[in-house]
């Protein structure tokens, strides 16, 4: 390569890095944050480098629920899958792991929440105890528009005896 052309070549090189660091994304807010692609666990629980962060404030169904002849558990893992896939994914990690040894997280894909989109899709609940009613007007929006869950045939005890109140 000829000399005349290595200051081109460091501007071009130093522009294109200041173009990716400039560029919208996801980052880091703090060292708790855990950014990158997602592999979905649930419809609850996502992974990224090997973390597993549970959606805070929400919940999903468990393993082997259904409504009727729709796996439910499965549908919403699906829903969730299709919201993150091949997009990078922000935890904002809320507080210490859970008794299962998940980060606790409120998450985001370009700046649009995953634990809102999972209750407003109808694919999870807001779970009031953790989340203070954050999800509220979505589930209640999901249940009048028989979105998700809310459209089908669930069974009473399709969420245990948990406590959402």
């Amino acid at each position: 390569m000829q000399r005349a052309h290595i200051p081109l070549l460091a501007a071009i090189l130093v522009a294109l890095f200041a173009g990716l660091a400039a560029s919208p994304g996801a980052r880091a807010q703090n060292a708790n944050d855990r950014v990158g692609g997602a592999s979905v666990i649930d419809g609850d629980t996502l992974e990224i480098h090997g973390r597993r962060i549970r959606l805070d404030g929400v919940d999903a169904p468990e393993r082997g629920r259904r409504c009727g002849d729709v796996n439910v558990y499965q549908r919403a893992a699906q829903a969730l899958d299709s919201f993150v896939e091949g997009r990078t994914v922000l935890c904002t990690i809320s507080g210490p792991p859970d008794r299962y040894g998940r980060d606790i997280g409120q998450c985001s894909v370009a700046g649009a929440s995953v634990n809102e989109f999972m209750v407003a899709q109808g694919w999870a609940r807001d779970w009031r105890r953790y989340s203070g009613g954050a999800y509220a007007d979505e589930e209640a929006q999901a249940r009048a528009n028989r979105r998700g869950l809310w459209g089908l045939a669930c069974p009473a005890d399709l969420w245990g005896n948990r406590n959402y109140n």
